[in-house]
């Protein structure tokens, strides 16, 4: 089985962010990066499998005055990224695009759809990246921005179209100058005590 989980990065202080979790009701584990960058692994939700990164990066984006980078890696296969300002999504990053592809049969006939778009089953689809763009991401550097190393990361290289799509996460954090721990770490395979300064919010009826 490939890698999956989902992380959100805030771009705030950490205590504000603390608060701000805290009103909100989330639960999780929330991670100190450096000075304005915040790690935070919520559990998945009720109904989902999914850690609902994207919502609460956009309810903290609103409250803190902040941005947010929602990021989920899909079992080694893909990373989906989406940059989050005034609690809205403002930019998307996918790191295959082939792996958006979504195959169904219509009129007896195997189409594939992307985007809502039918395509024919023998459609070409590109396996590269899309939402490349290294200045989304560069509010999100420590310190000046390098975005060549962004753009490279972004990128990747065409003999890594397949690689462990981890290994691409870890490029582009790398590229932000931002520790990877526990920002490539899902909410059941985190331990606090190797994360200094790790607090864990639970819910209220187990305070």
């Amino acid at each position: 089985m490939g890698t999956t989980y989902e992380t959100l990065l805030v771009a705030a202080d950490f205590d504000a962010t603390l608060d701000a979790l805290c009103d909100l009701g989330v639960v999780g584990f929330v991670v100190p990066l450096t000075e304005n960058r915040v790690a935070v692994l919520p559990p998945p939700g009720e109904n989902s499998d999914t850690a609902p990164v994207g919502r609460i990066g956009a309810e903290l984006s609103a409250a803190l005055n902040c941005m947010t980078l929602a990021t989920y890696v899909f079992d080694s296969d893909l990373v989906r990224c989406y940059v989050i300002r005034d609690g809205r999504q403002i930019h998307s990053y996918d790191s295959r695009t082939d792996m958006l592809v979504e195959w169904c049969e219509e009129d007896d006939e195997m189409v594939a759809k992307l985007d809502g778009v039918v395509y024919p089953a023998d459609h070409k689809f590109p396996k590269g990246p899309r939402g490349n763009d290294p200045q989304a991401f560069a509010p999100f550097a420590v310190g000046p921005p390098d975005l060549n190393a962004i753009a490279a990361a972004l990128r990747g290289q065409d003999s890594d179209a397949f690689a462990m799509a981890e290994d691409r996460h870890y490029e582009i954090l790398e590229a932000l100058g931002l520790p990877t721990g526990a920002l490539t770490t899902s909410y059941w395979g985190f331990f606090p005590d190797k994360y200094p300064g790790a607090v864990e919010l639970v819910p209220d009826d187990q305070d």
